[in-house]
């Protein structure tokens, strides 16, 4: 419980956030600072879209996929993600929208650019803005101020843009209440799985293997490969190497005096009655007639902690007498922390509603805020300015390297002369891993654009900068059967136990749309027919491993229709569904709920503003893509 209520003392909705990257190194549309890049893969209204800048937005969306999933994908879950025309739509929104802005005459005064790039954290030391922090931030990431500010401008201008596209979004009530009662109807199922993995009695010869792989070689093809040697020039090395003076550490302290100080903590108990966000009035009122009288209980000299122990919803705290530890006000859902930090040391609460349910508060001790003090900070900014330190003497030492290396034969050759130590990889993919690098995703990028014996720039990574250089590389082959065949036998055991579990459930659907009775029919055939509990509309259902499109239609179902067109395929197999029951959302849960619901509709109507927006500059531009390229 502890947990969720600091994770939820934030919004209540998913909070975007605009620049949440310190700095974004790549923008599309910089067209002029990449003339040099002459292979056109699109046109808008007579503007390019170059290769260049085609392969920066690939590849940032590959990268925020392979974060998303873990960091190794393979080559044919990437291709169905439509990685190619994504990157290529939003190339073209960029231009669209830049074009539009244009046409508006909307500018970006020098004024204004300045200042938002004085404001970008990582161009400041110690709060400040600092031109050679400036310089030395834009040179690791290969590019110059006038590109990086031609980039800024754009994307200040469509901030402007954007809020005059969306600043006439407004929400009524009667929409929020008709997407609030969209959205909290609740149906229940009954239903027959058909899992592929019961039956066993599946067999497969070896012809058929043969067969099987004749006929889908390429679904067991190798991807292109590398082999990489690298330099790491690790931070932590460097740190021995860094110096701080006394001055640094009081400046860095003076400005950022604020996060040294101590905030006022709280130790408390609390007690639990739980009620759920969507339960009735008279739920609500009977767990706070509970609280009351566990109040009374407390206030009349009973152990609190024992009350919680007895009386308290909240396996994580119960057991330990509701005991929450020391905690700052931030760290609590708002109206725990505003009743919990307007108390004094032994006071104990009126019940306090939060989204979890009524609590009895108890404050146990108080630690009053505490002013910083610079002998109290010193040891921890001193750590803090020599890594900021290292880093920057590490990358002057890969940047000294790199530049050593233009010439040279080969890499390891100038690594030997400073007494460096080289490593290599085995052979990687683009999108597997790589032998002793975490960020395997970042190096594949660079070592699959880099020619043969060429040394890249300093790459930074969360340990250190690397300097690569491909030495080897595999093209992609399809391999003979021996290597895969178990692979291969799996995946058609797998097929031909998929097609008989589709085939048994079509027949069952089949039986019941002629008028055969659920639960009967489910015994005749030997069938275990179940039901679920009632689930909203984007919940997950427990008992089912369904996505979003299979509940979309079981909501489509009704009592007169309970049955669907076909059967539904879950990740684990079929399913037979029929519509049990449905309950319509209780309107009194609304008013509460108002904000929050208006909130989600404003972004959906702007996001669906957005779309139809783009369709109409689409439909009145003219956008030429280069022939067989999304191909």
């Amino acid at each position: 419980m502890l947990s969720l209520m600091r994770k939820h003392a934030g919004s209540w909705l998913i909070k975007v956030a605009l620049g949440a990257i310190v700095v974004v190194f790549v923008f599309w549309g910089v067209g002029s600072y990449r003339e040099q890049r002459k292979s056109r893969i699109a046109v808008v209204n007579g503007t390019a879209i170059s290769l260049g800048e085609y392969r920066s937005v690939h590849d940032q969306l590959m990268e925020q996929y392979r974060r998303q999933f873990g960091g190794v994908l393979d080559e044919k879950f990437m291709e169905t993600l439509g990685l190619r025309k994504k990157a290529l739509d939003q190339l073209i929104n960029r231009r669209l929208l830049l074009q539009e802005a244009s046409r508006l005459k909307l500018r970006v005064t020098k004024e204004e650019l300045a200042g938002a790039i004085r404001q970008v954290p990582a161009f400041q030391t110690n709060g400040q803005f600092d031109p050679k922090q400036y310089q030395r931030v834009l040179a690791r990431n290969r590019m110059n101020p006038e590109m990086y500010e031609e980039g800024k401008k754009e994307e200040l201008l469509l901030e402007r843009l954007q809020g005059l596209v969306l600043g006439g979004v407004k929400v009524s009530d009667s929409e929020a209440l008709e997407n609030f009662k969209w959205l909290e109807e609740r149906v229940s199922l009954d239903y027959v799985a058909f899992a592929p993995s019961s039956y066993e009695d599946v067999k497969v010869t070896q012809e058929e293997i043969k067969s099987y792989f004749s006929g889908h070689k390429n679904s067991y093809k190798t991807p292109p490969r590398v082999k990489i040697q690298y330099l790491r020039f690790g931070f932590k090395e460097f740190e021995s190497q860094a110096e701080v003076s006394e001055e640094e550490i009081t400046r860095h302290f003076e400005v950022n005096r604020k996060d040294y100080a101590t905030p006022k903590k709280l130790r408390a108990r609390h007690i639990l009655f739980r009620v759920a966000p969507d339960a009735k009035k008279e739920e609500t009122e009977d767990a706070h007639n509970k609280a009351l009288k566990v109040l009374n209980q407390a206030r009349s000299g009973a152990d609190f902690a024992g009350l919680a122990r007895k009386y308290s919803d909240d396996p994580g705290s119960k057991s330990k007498g509701g005991d929450l530890g020391f905690f700052t006000k931030d760290e609590m859902v708002k109206p725990f922390s505003d009743a919990a930090f307007a108390m004094k040391q032994g006071e104990i609460s009126e019940p306090v509603k939060t989204p979890f349910g009524w609590h009895l508060i108890k404050v146990e001790a108080v630690q009053e805020a505490k002013k910083p003090a610079l002998s109290e900070a010193a040891d921890k900014i001193r750590t803090k300015l020599l890594k900021e330190a290292a880093r920057n003497i590490a990358y002057d030492q890969a940047e000294e390297i790199y530049e050593a290396c233009y010439g040279a034969e080969q890499m390891a050759d100038v690594a030997a002369g400073r007494q460096l130590k080289v490593r290599e990889t085995g052979f990687f993919s683009r999108t597997g891993p790589v032998d002793g690098i975490k960020e395997a995703g970042k190096v594949a990028k660079v070592s699959f654009e880099l020619g043969d014996n060429v040394v890249s720039e300093p790459l930074e990574l969360a340990d250190g900068y690397y300097i690569v250089c491909v030495i080897d590389r595999k093209a992609a082959e399809i391999p003979k059967l021996e290597a895969v065949e178990e692979k291969v036998r799996h995946d058609l055991l797998r097929t031909r136990q998929e097609e008989l579990a589709k085939k048994d459930a079509e027949a069952f659907l089949s039986a019941i749309k002629k008028g055969a009775e659920f639960q009967k029919e489910a015994d005749s055939r030997k069938l275990k027919a179940k039901s679920t509990d009632f689930f909203k509309r984007f919940a997950s259902i427990p008992e089912l491993d369904f996505g979003q499109g299979d509940r979309n239609i079981a909501f489509s179902l009704s009592p007169s229709n309970p049955l669907p067109e076909s059967v539904i395929k879950g990740r684990q197999g079929y399913y037979v569904i029929r519509l049990k029951d449905r309950q319509q959302a209780d309107p009194a849960q609304f008013e509460a709920r108002k904000s929050e619901i208006k909130s989600r509709v404003m972004f959906q109507k702007q996001q669906k503003l957005m779309e139809e927006w783009f369709a109409r500059l689409r439909q009145d531009s003219e956008i030429m893509i280069e022939e067989g390229f999304l191909d």
